[in-house]
């Protein structure tokens, strides 16, 4: 009698006779189910008869432990392939004989009982080692019978820091928001009749406080509804004669299952895509597609043309390697290229994406098109606007950067001057020079810092400037008077003219530490104007090693008459570097005075005081002076500015002092181009109306640098 055993497509037949076993066990047919078969192993393809004896191969579950731990080998046989146990086996004259498998060979075990023993159908590994991993064998056989099978063993270390190793992780998933139930495997092996194991769950080897919904039962861990965080490594760990043994488990969360079909991204479904190419050039088409969640299954994604796969096209054409974008609980964003290597007429079609899973397939297509020359006539022509207008506005920038940015803060800007309690917008230092030398070879430079400069800041800009030679009377503190005075201003503004850098008049800002520490470390800001070239000239090497001690230094040069203009260059930079506040403009009596009218002839003269070193008159306008000559006052108003106001027209007599200046006899609010607020000086300036020349001791204090 025979009976049929299935394997896969083929039907082996086994005679009864060969099976003592089966008679006492099972009248009949003796039925080999195929649970767990894995294929084959070294060359082994399935169920195999060799030398006699039915080879079922590998067994499908692979044991795994750490180094030290106990782990039990079961023969698979009487677990999955016959409906017998060892005592039965046994009693029937059945011997078990176990084998490791050593390269191509099988060589017996011995046991030695210390580490590794025999105990009925099992293996005992009482302290397994990184050497006993392997394919173990055992064969149920007796004279006329025999049949085996293997078992695979892996035993590895802890990695660095873990409790586990990745690579003898048994693995679990799960859909969000399901149900799950994470057991501890192989627990069985280690349970004693008359206690069931005391098993502590990790997370991560870590110790973990369970949510509500998390709850240990038994020797498993049950997650009543599973979230995203849940997935990781969970360890299981119990104690066995005196031995950890440890299980890990990874459990991976899923998404859903998907019960939608894959949704194309590009090109899209229903909307065919045209794509304009040159023909003779490689071209890469991307498909994009959304796969949801389907279980093992991977994402079904291929081009056609037309009812053809591109595997029937020409060779020019194929497609490149799926590439995953994005991954997300299984939720995944493939992409799959069509690769044309050069384009040619005949492959000017459409082409067809398509993606499928098992719960239905979409499809989105491309229309491939001949490029005209008109596309690249617009393509130049676009690129070229864009170029000249990015051109147009560096231009634009570059000229009149300083004009839009001082729109800008005249419009949107602070006022710099609110808040920061200091009383002057900026202390000017530049050479004060003697009458005698205004001919001097450089008079241009001269009279733009004695008279320009300072007229048109406080005239024009109503800034307020503070000019030692004009606000400060020298005396035995003047050093510190000085420094009080920079202190509370909020620019310096140094002018090299020619005599400023021969004199080194910015020799008080090095010898003074209060001054060049607030140069140093940038608590004020200085503006130098450079009047002359300094190639050449003398000191200009202390000039340089000047400009790289400031910290906050802005650099400005002054080139003669061209720059004495008010919409020249040179004013607009020095205002965007002057202190920010809003634009007050002057009525015609506080611009400038008669002298100016010169360079600034679009600004109205009014009555000034003209003096002379050797007399002085007080007079109401140059049009009552016939003998007025335009020379003389240029030359002598430094000295004593005009002023608007009502005073008697008599001649004073004005001592001479030689070389030194002469100081005016006038209120300090005067001489700062202030109207008096007092109403009885609307009549007099002061009682004492005559000049007086300055004492020998006065004199000792004045300076020739301001």
């Amino acid at each position: 009698m025979f009976c049929p055993v299935h394997f896969s497509s083929n039907f082996h037949f086994i005679h009864l006779s060969s099976f003592p076993l089966v008679g006492e066990a099972l009248p009949g047919c003796f039925v080999f189910p195929i649970i767990g078969h894995k294929a084959g192993r070294e060359g082994r393809q399935g169920v195999g008869n060799l030398d006699g004896c039915i080879d079922w191969s590998v067994d499908l579950k692979t044991y795994m432990a750490l180094a030290g731990e106990p782990v039990r080998v079961k023969c698979a046989l009487f677990y999955s392939y016959i409906r017998t146990n060892y005592s039965m086996a046994q009693s029937t004259g059945l011997r078990l004989m176990w084998y490791k498998n050593k390269d191509d060979l099988e060589e017996p075990i011995i046991f030695s009982e210390v580490r590794m023993s025999k105990e009925e159908d099992s293996i005992w590994f009482h302290s397994v080692e990184a050497q006993d991993s392997g394919f173990y064998t055992c064969v149920l056989r007796n004279s006329t019978y025999c049949m085996k099978v293997s078992m695979s063993l892996t035993v590895a270390e802890n990695e660095s820091g873990l409790c586990y190793n990745s690579r003898i992780r048994y693995l679990e998933k799960s859909e969000v928001t399901k149900r799950k139930e994470i057991s501890c495997p192989d627990m069985d092996d280690f349970k004693k009749s008359d206690q069931e194991p005391d098993v502590v769950w990790y997370k991560e080897c870590k110790p973990k406080m369970w949510r509500s919904i998390i709850i240990q039962k038994g020797n498993a861990l049950l997650i009543q509804e599973v979230q995203e965080e849940d997935g990781g490594n969970y360890t299981c760990e119990l104690k066995y004669e005196g031995k950890l043994v440890r299980r890990t488990t990874e459990l991976k969360v899923t998404a859903l299952l998907t019960d939608k079909p894959p949704k194309p991204l590009f090109p899209m479904e229903n909307q065919p895509s045209v794509i304009d190419v040159q023909l003779g050039k490689p071209l890469n088409i991307p498909c994009k597609a959304f796969f949801g969640f389907s279980g093992e299954s991977g994402p079904m994604i291929y081009w056609m043309k037309g009812e053809k796969f591109i595997e029937e096209l020409a060779g020019h054409i194929r497609e490149g390697e799926i590439r995953l974008l994005k991954e997300h609980l299984g939720e995944k964003e493939v992409e799959l290229a069509l690769i044309f290597d050069s384009v040619v007429e005949a492959d000017l079609a459409n082409y067809t994406c398509h993606v499928e899973n098992r719960n239905g397939r979409k499809h989105a297509s491309v229309l491939l098109r001949k490029k005209d020359l008109i596309y690249k006539i617009e393509l130049a022509g676009g690129l070229g606007a864009i170029f000249l207008l990015l051109v147009l506005l560096v231009v634009i920038y570059k000229c009149y950067n300083i004009e839009l940015m001082l729109f800008y803060r005249q419009h949107f800007g602070d006022d710099e001057i609110a808040d920061d309690n200091k009383e002057y917008d900026a202390y000017l230092s530049y050479t004060k020079v003697d009458q005698d030398t205004l001919d001097c070879d450089n008079p241009e430079e001269e009279q733009f810092a004695l008279e320009i400069l300072p007229d048109v800041l406080e005239k024009h800009y109503a800034y307020k400037l503070f000019i030692p030679e004009r606000d400060l009377i020298p005396s035995g503190t003047y050093v510190e008077d000085l420094t009080r005075y920079v202190e509370q201003s909020r620019r310096l503004i140094i002018v090299l003219t020619p005599d400023y850098i021969l004199r080194r008049g910015w020799s008080i800002f090095e010898l003074e530490s209060r001054l060049h520490n607030m140069l140093v470390s940038g608590e004020i800001k200085v503006i130098l104007i450079e009047c002359t070239e300094l190639k050449g000239k003398v000191n200009c090497q202390e000039v340089e090693s000047l400009k790289r001690s400031i910290k906050f230094l802005s650099l400005i040069k002054w080139k003669g008459p061209k720059s004495s203009k008010l919409n020249s260059k040179f004013w607009k930079h020095l205002i965007y570097e002057m202190p920010t506040k809003k634009k007050e403009m002057l009525s015609q009596c506080h611009v400038l005075d008669s002298a100016e009218q010169g360079l600034f002839g679009e600004l109205q003269p009014i009555p000034s005081i003209a003096m002379t070193s050797t007399s002085a008159s007080l007079v109401s306008s140059q049009a009552d002076l016939p003998d007025f000559h335009h020379s003389d006052s240029m030359q002598m108003r430094h000295c004593c500015r005009g002023y608007k106001q009502e005073m008697p027209t008599t001649t004073l007599p004005v001592p001479s002092l030689g070389n030194h200046h002469t100081y005016c006899n006038l209120p300090l609010t005067l001489l700062n181009g202030q109207l008096p607020l007092n109403n009885a000086l609307k009549d007099t300036v002061h009682r004492n109306s005559s000049l007086l020349p300055l004492s020998p001791k006065e004199l000792s204090f004045t300076s020739d640098i301001w």
